[in-house]
C-alpha cells in the first residue's frame, strides 16, 4: 500500500508542479525548462524527498516513451513546407553536416578534455545533437526573428529529434549489445525504413477518416491522439524506438494536408505537450544527483564552453556555406541551439539501463546532459532576445488586422484600414449575411466563432498583429482579447465597450478599452448607413485634436502605422472621422464664419469679400478656386427657399471637410432677376466632393431652417455671431 502511494504521490505531484511552473514561466515570460528543472531537483529525493521517480521502475520508460511521442507527433503537425522550400538547403545541411559536426565534435572534445574512453564520448555526443521543439517553440514565439531564421530553427527541431535519438540508440546497442557492426547499421536503417513507411501509412488513414468526416467532431483530438500513440506502439512492436520517426512523419503528412480541424488538433496537442513536457521534466530532473554535476569538475565547464561556443557555430558556418543567409543570421543561428526534454529523457533511459550492467560511465551521462540542457536554456534562453536585437534578426512588426464583428461600422472600419496598411483585414463573425455583405464589398471575412483563433486561415493567421474586437457585447470582447492575448502583444489588442460599464469595472481586464462614447457597433453602422452619421477621413500636415462636438477621431495613420484613438497632435497624417449627425450644420459652422450686417447689392460681390477672409491664409482653398465653384459653370449655384433665405452652394475635389458661411444681409438681395424675390439670410455651403450625402444633409437641414419663420427672423435679428451660433442648435435632430 505504501509503495502504491508513493507511485501515485510521485505522479500526481509530477503534473501539479509541473503543470504550475509552466504557468510561473508563462507569466515570467522565460523557458519552461529552466523553472523545471530546478522544480524537479528542489522536489526530488536531494532536497525534499516530495517525488521519487524511481518508485515508478519500467513505468518511468514506458512514460517517458508516451509523453516524448506526444511531443514530437506534436512537432510534426507544426511543420509547414512552404516553410521549407525557403531555406530547404540550409535545413538539409543542418541534418547531415551539422549533426556530424555535433556528434563528433562533442566526442572529440569530451575525450582530449576529459579523458573519457571513446565509446562513453561517441554516446554523450550523441544525446546532444537533438535540439528539439519543446524549448524552440516558446523562444521563437518570443523572439519573433525573421521568417527564414524561423523556420530554419523549427524544422531543424522537430527533425533533428528522431535523428538524434537513433544515432544514440546506435551507439548505445553498440557498446552494451554484443553484434557487429553491420548489424548494428542494419537496425539503423530499419528503424528509418519502419518509421517512414508506418508514419506515412498513420497519417494519410488519419488525414482519411477526418476528412470523410467518419469521426465525430467533439471526438476529433482524442482519436488522432490515440491513432498516432497506436502507430507509434506498432513501430515499436517491429523495431525499439522506430515509432519516434513514426510519429514526426504521421503528424508532418497531417499538418500538410491540412484537414478542416488541423487549427484544433493543434490547439488540444499543443496542451498535451505542454503538460507532457511538465511532468517529464519534473519526474527526469527529480533523479539528479547533485554530486555528479560537481564531479565534472572545472574540465567540464570547458568542455561545456567549447561545444556551445565554438561546436555549434563551427556546424552552422559549415552547413550554410554558399547560402544566401547573411553573417549576421548565421551567428544567430550560431549561437542558439537548447537542448530541451527529448535529450534528457534518453540520458536517463540509458543511465538506468548502463547502471543495471555496471557501466562504469553511467552517471556521467545524465549529468553531462542535463549540464547542457541547464547551461543552453539558461543562457540562450536569457539573452536571446539581447542578441536578436544586436545582431537585427528581428521579424518585421506583424501589421494585419483581425476585426471580431461584420456589422455595417466594422465593413467600413476595415475598408478604411485596407486602403492603408500593408497587410488587409480580415472580418469575422457569427452572422452569415453580414460576412457575405463584406465578401461582397471586396472585403476578407469568414464565419466562425469569435473565440476560436481556429476559424482564421494559416495564410492570414500568420500576418495578424492586432485584434479589434467590435461587437454588440463587451463581455465578448474582452474575452475574444483574452483568447488573442496568446498571439498580439497586448497592447495591440482593441475592444469597444460602454464608457459606463468601462468605469465601473475594477477587475484588470485584457484589451484597450476604446471608442467607449459611441453608441453600440451596430447602432453606429445603422446611423453610418441611414446617413445619420458619417464617417470621413481627414489627410492634414498638423492633425489636431481640438475638434467639434460631436467628432471623434476613430483611426489615426501616422507613418504607415495605423493607431486607434491615438496620434501625436500637430504631426501629418490622416484621421478616420466619426461625425454623428443628429444636428448637421452646429457641427459644421464656426463663429468666425458668421458675418453680421452686411450691405451688398449683388451674390458675386458678396462671395468676392467672405472668401478674402475666409480663405486669406488657407492652404487648402484660395480665393480664386473658391469663387469658381460659384461663377455659374457649375449649374445653378445656389436655392433661394422660402422666409428669404438662400443656399448658395458648391463642391470642391480639395476640401475634406465642409464649409458653411453664415451671411446676414438686412437690405436684402435679388438673386434671381426675373422675381422681385430677395434673400435676406444666406447659407454659403462648399463641401467635399468626396461626401455628396453630408452636402444632401446639410441642404435639408437649412430647408428645415427656412420653413421655420420664427427662427429665420430670430437669425435675421441676431446682433451677435455667438446668439446665430446657439440658435442654429435648435434645429430639430434628423429624422
Amino acid at each position: 500500500m505504501e509503495v502504491s502511494f508513493i507511485r501515485l504521490s510521485t505522479l500526481v505531484f509530477a503534473l501539479f508542479f509541473g503543470v504550475s511552473l509552466f504557468v510561473v514561466a508563462r507569466h515570467m515570460r522565460i523557458p519552461a525548462i529552466a523553472p523545471l528543472l530546478i522544480g524537479g531537483i528542489i522536489l526530488g529525493p536531494e532536497l525534499s524527498g516530495l517525488i521519487d521517480s524511481y518508485s515508478l521502475g519500467q513505468g518511468l520508460n514506458i512514460l517517458i516513451s508516451i509523453c516524448v511521442a506526444t511531443i514530437l507527433f506534436e512537432g510534426g503537425l507544426t511543420l509547414h513546407p512552404d516553410g521549407f522550400s525557403k531555406a530547404g538547403g540550409v535545413i538539409a545541411r543542418l541534418l547531415s553536416i551539422g549533426v556530424l559536426i555535433t556528434w563528433l565534435g562533442t566526442a572529440v572534445i569530451l575525450y582530449f578534455v576529459l579523458d573519457l574512453p571513446p565509446a562513453i564520448c561517441l554516446l554523450s555526443g550523441s544525446l546532444i545533437i537533438v535540439t528539439g521543439p519543446t524549448v524552440i517553440t516558446p523562444l521563437l514565439q518570443r523572439l519573433k526573428i525573421n521568417d527564414k531564421l524561423h523556420q530554419i530553427l523549427h524544422w531543424e527541431s522537430v527533425l533533428i529529434d528522431p535523428i538524434g535519438v537513433f544515432i544514440a540508440i546506435l551507439v548505445f546497442e553498440w557498446i552494451s549489445i554484443d553484434a557487429t557492426l553491420t548489424q548494428h547499421i542494419m537496425q539503423f536503417s530499419m528503424r528509418v525504413v519502419i518509421g517512414v513507411s508506418l508514419g506515412t501509412a498513420g497519417g494519410f488513414t488519419i488525414y482519411y477518416l477526418l476528412k470523410k468526416n467518419l469521426i465525430p467532431e467533439e471526438q476529433i483530438n482524442i482519436f488522432v491522439l490515440a491513432a498516432a500513440l497506436f502507430f507509434f506502439a506498432v513501430s515499436d512492436f517491429f523495431l525499439h524506438e522506430a515509432g519516434l520517426l513514426t510519429v514526426v512523419v504521421a503528424g508532418l503528412i497531417i499538418g500538410w494536408k491540412k484537414p478542416v480541424d488541423l487549427k484544433k488538433i493543434q490547439q488540444f496537442k499543443g496542451e498535451l505537450t505542454e503538460m507532457a513536457i511538465g511532468i517529464l521534466f519534473i519526474l527526469l530532473a527529480a533523479k539528479l544527483e547533485l554530486e555528479n554535476f560537481i564531479e565534472l569538475g572545472w574540465q567540464g565547464l570547458i568542455s561545456l564552453a567549447i561545444i556551445i561556443f565554438l561546436i555549434r557555430p563551427l556546424g552552422i558556418f559549415l552547413s550554410t556555406l554558399k547560402s544566401d543567409l547573411k553573417l549576421n543570421e548565421k551567428v544567430f543561428l550560431g549561437w542558439l541551439a537548447p537542448r530541451g526534454v527529448v535529450a534528457g529523457s534518453m540520458a536517463s533511459l540509458f543511465t538506468i539501463q548502463l547502471t543495471e550492467k555496471g557501466f562504469e560511465y553511467a552517471a556521467f551521462l545524465e549529468a553531462f546532459t542535463f549540464s547542457i540542457i541547464g547551461a543552453t536554456v539558461v543562457i540562450q534562453g536569457s539573452l536571446s532576445g539581447t542578441v536578436a536585437r544586436v545582431l537585427k534578426v528581428k521579424a518585421p512588426p506583424k501589421k494585419g488586422w483581425l476585426i471580431i464583428g461584420a456589422n455595417y461600422f466594422a465593413r467600413r472600419i476595415a475598408e478604411f484600414i485596407n486602403h492603408r496598411n500593408q497587410e488587409p483585414s480580415v472580418l469575422i463573425d457569427n452572422n452569415k449575411d453580414a460576412i457575405i455583405e463584406a465578401q461582397k464589398e471586396g472585403l476578407i471575412g469568414y464565419v466562425g466563432d469569435a473565440l476560436s483563433v481556429n476559424v482564421v486561415p494559416e495564410d492570414y493567421f500568420n500576418k495578424i498583429g492586432n485584434v479589434l474586437a467590435l461587437t454588440d457585447n463587451r463581455d465578448l470582447n474582452e474575452l475574444v482579447c483574452e483568447k488573442w492575448s496568446e498571439h498580439v502583444e497586448a497592447d495591440h489588442l482593441y475592444r469597444w465597450t460602454p464608457s459606463d460599464s468601462e468605469s465601473q469595472t475594477k477587475r484588470k481586464t485584457t484589451g484597450k478599452a476604446i471608442w467607449c462614447d459611441l453608441p453600440k457597433p451596430s447602432q453606429v453602422g445603422y446611423d453610418l448607413n441611414s446617413k445619420e452619421a458619417l464617417l470621413s477621413p481627414r489627410k492634414t500636415d498638423r492633425l489636431n485634436r481640438n475638434l467639434l462636438p460631436g467628432v471623434h477621431a476613430l483611426v489615426a495613420f501616422q507613418n504607415d502605422e495605423l493607431f486607434l484613438e491615438e496620434f501625436k497632435e500637430k504631426s501629418p497624417g490622416e484621421l478616420l472621422l466619426f461625425k454623428q449627425l443628429g444636428y448637421h450644420l452646429p457641427l459644421i459652422v464656426k463663429k468666425e464664419h458668421i458675418f453680421l450686417n452686411l450691405k451688398f447689392s449683388n451674390l458675386q460681390d458678396m462671395l468676392n469679400h467672405l472668401f478674402k477672409i475666409v480663405f486669406k491664409d488657407s492652404r487648402v482653398l484660395a480665393v480664386e478656386e473658391a469663387l469658381s465653384g460659384f461663377s455659374g459653370n457649375h449649374g445653378n449655384p445656389f436655392f433661394v427657399l422660402g422666409n428669404e433665405v438662400a443656399v448658395p452652394h458648391s463642391h470642391f475635389e480639395k476640401l475634406t471637410d465642409a464649409i458653411c458661411i453664415v451671411a446676414q444681409v438686412p437690405d436684402g438681395i435679388q438673386l434671381d432677376k426675373n422675381n422681385n424675390e430677395i434673400s435676406r439670410l444666406f447659407f454659403i455651403l462648399l463641401n467635399p466632393a468626396s461626401t455628396p450625402e453630408l452636402h444632401l444633409m446639410l441642404l435639408a437641414d437649412i430647408a428645415k431652417i427656412a420653413s421655420n419663420a420664427e427662427l429665420v427672423n430670430k437669425l435675421l435679428n441676431a446682433v451677435k455671431p455667438s446668439r446665430i451660433f446657439e440658435l442654429l442648435k435648435e434645429i430639430p435632430p434628423a429624422s
